[in-house]
């Protein structure tokens, strides 16, 4: 057994007292979970392997939207420190192009929960389900393995939803850190504000850039997230 730890706050740096942490398998079932103590500090002890995600929650669609890491490595004793806000980065995917300018390419869809109040009655009317804040490079803080790194391109697309509806989605291309090569994986925390709302969220992504492996998540030599 090993333990995922950490403490939940939001983007003001306040503890968040009783915040639900989740841990996800493939079909996106909660196999662990726990909740955050009145300093904001939660442990979870779990069985070695690769999770799907893990989730933090509170005030959900009242107050806050959830906090998404994807790729989960549990492996050795890892700490993860959520921060909540109004905006959640769902779906994140990443992956590094080929015959291509030496970069990364980051998937996500994010949503506001202002914007999602605003329009929750008129979903089934819309052809485009409009959730998504506009965002410029000003708007977005992007770290690779504790790193921040510049943004060089920012695409606003749409991703279709089913039902003959679409949402909005973005793929944004961004530099490598110069020693990204000596790690065996990519830690990705992608930080965004909404210019409009003014609210925050913030999603993490695990990524392995070794396309040649069978399992893409099998060593414990980490040392950008590993504790």
């Amino acid at each position: 057994m090993i333990k995922i730890y950490g403490k939940v706050t939001d983007f003001d740096d306040n503890s968040v007292t009783n915040a639900k942490i989740e841990i996800k398998d493939k079909n996106f079932k909660t196999i662990y979970q726990t909740l955050s103590d009145i300093k904001g500090k939660y442990t979870l002890k779990l069985k070695k392997g690769t999770y799907t995600a893990l989730t933090a929650s509170r005030d959900y669609k009242t107050k806050n939207l959830e906090y998404w890491v994807w790729n989960v490595p549990a492996y050795q004793d890892l700490q993860i420190n959520p921060r909540i806000g109004g905006l959640e980065l769902y779906a994140m995917n990443g992956f590094i192009p080929q015959g291509a300018y030496p970069s990364l390419i980051i998937y996500f869809r994010p949503m506001s929960l202002k914007r999602f109040k605003e329009e929750e009655g008129n979903f089934k009317s819309k052809i485009t389900i409009d959730i998504a804040p506009d965002l410029s490079k000003n708007d977005i803080e992007l770290k690779i393995n504790n790193e921040q790194v510049n943004i060089l391109e920012i695409n606003k697309i749409k991703e279709f939803a089913g039902n003959d509806q679409s949402i909005f989605a973005y793929l944004i291309q961004s530099e490598l850190p110069a020693d990204w090569k000596k790690a065996e994986y990519l830690y990705i925390s992608l930080a965004l504000i909404d210019s409009e709302t003014n609210e925050r969220g913030e999603g993490c992504l695990f990524y392995s850039y070794n396309s040649h492996q069978k399992d893409i998540i099998t060593t414990k030599k980490c040392p950008f997230y590993y504790t």
